[in-house]
């Protein structure tokens, strides 16, 4: 890129935080301002709360803009991928979770939460995809051969992510990394059981359906990892490279903003989700980018055809 190039692209990214910016505002004001979670926020955390959701917006915005621009789609194509793929992990996956484990939260404030970034998600991804140059439709002609695989493989992959290895990853990382924050334990009303397997029993005897929960969480992560490694151009490890900053930092980044948990409970889900999140993200991408024709392949890094790489 020319040092005029980069000057525009750098404007573009300012300009479209200030759009993410003003529409995250107005969902959050229209849907959660007279919420408990924003009654009680310190004036401090209050005065903070505007700088630090300008970050929030420069960090997703910077992401998408790869996104886009890495992208074999264009146009509405693309605009419908950006949407959904955002509101996902933004706010879908997120907030089914705290539905689920946050008992401080009241039936009247969960709309809310659901719908404050429906304005951003919907309205962001038309405006970015025309900003950054991709609102025409181009056809992309390169062979992708990403997610092509035959069905059976298919079914036991997505069964061995989220069966197996993303509820391993989430309460393997919830205990060794959130549970060892004693201020997170009381935050919420629990004690610590003294070992991975105890808690485990704890868990099972108060909420068994929580394991189910999580399974559907795990597969959920791979259908919204399998539209960006499907549509991202280039080599693999760029597709895997977006999926993993939307898995740990757009899904994660809230976490800087003031609401209805202390600091140091929110520093520890962060540590917690994007660690864990990063490893889920790596192995999602390695198993669904392509087929597999045996163990030893599925354990042998391939150059791709020139042809794949085009776009």
């Amino acid at each position: 890129m020319t040092v005029k190039s980069t000057l525009f692209m750098v404007l573009k990214v300012i300009g479209l935080t200030i759009v993410m910016f003003g529409l995250f505002s107005v969902g959050a004001g229209v849907f959660t301002a007279n919420s408990a979670i924003a009654q009680q926020m310190s004036p401090e955390e209050s005065a903070a709360s505007g700088s630090r959701l300008l970050v929030v917006c420069l960090i997703d915005t910077v992401i998408l803009t790869y996104f886009i621009k890495r992208s074999r789609l264009s146009g509405l194509r693309l605009m419908l991928v950006v949407a959904l793929v955002f509101y996902g992990v933004k706010t879908f996956i997120s907030m089914i979770e705290a539905w689920w484990f946050m008992d401080n939260l009241t039936p009247e404030e969960i709309p809310g939460l659901f719908l404050m970034t429906v304005p951003m998600a919907v309205l962001f991804p038309p405006v970015a995809v025309w900003v950054l140059g991709k609102g025409k439709k181009q056809v992309d002609e390169a062979p992708n051969t990403r997610l092509v695989m035959p069905i059976g493989q298919l079914v036991w992959k997505v069964a061995l992510l989220s069966v197996v290895i993303y509820p391993l990853l989430f309460w393997t990382f919830g205990y060794y990394v959130a549970f060892s924050n004693p201020e997170l334990v009381a935050f919420y009303g629990d004690t610590h059981p003294g070992s991975f397997l105890a808690q485990m029993s704890n868990v099972w005897a108060e909420d068994p359906l929580v394991f189910a929960f999580e399974i559907l969480r795990g597969a959920l992560w791979v259908a919204l990892a399998a539209p960006v490694i499907r549509t991202t151009k280039g080599r693999v490890w760029e597709a895997g490279l977006i999926v993993v900053l939307l898995f740990t930092l757009v899904q994660n980044d809230v976490h800087l903003l003031p609401g209805a948990m202390p600091p140091s409970v929110r520093l520890s889900h962060f540590v917690e989700t994007a660690s864990s999140n990063l490893i889920y993200a790596v192995i999602v991408t390695w198993l669904m980018h392509r087929e597999h024709r045996s163990l030893r392949d599925l354990f042998r890094f391939r150059r791709a055809a020139p042809a794949t790489l085009a776009g």
